[in-house]
């Protein structure tokens, strides 16, 4: 996946997520950056697997 297409996929996710992201606490640059961190991760997984680790990587930021 191409930089510009990750940030893409990224930023539609943390909208996606945007009340799961505000209900924990996190800032929208530091779930954008956890978000980019888990395309960059698997760039060919589905997008809800995405969704998933980063999800779970946001809840592990905050431990």
């Amino acid at each position: 996946m191409a930089v510009s297409s990750a940030k893409t996929e990224a930023d539609r996710i943390v909208a996606r997520l945007g009340s799961f992201i505000q209900g924990i606490g996190l800032s929208v640059d530091e779930a954008r950056q956890i978000m980019e961190r888990a395309i960059a991760d698997d760039p060919a997984a589905a997008p809800a697997d995405i969704e998933a680790k980063a999800r779970a990587w946001m809840l592990i930021a905050l431990a």
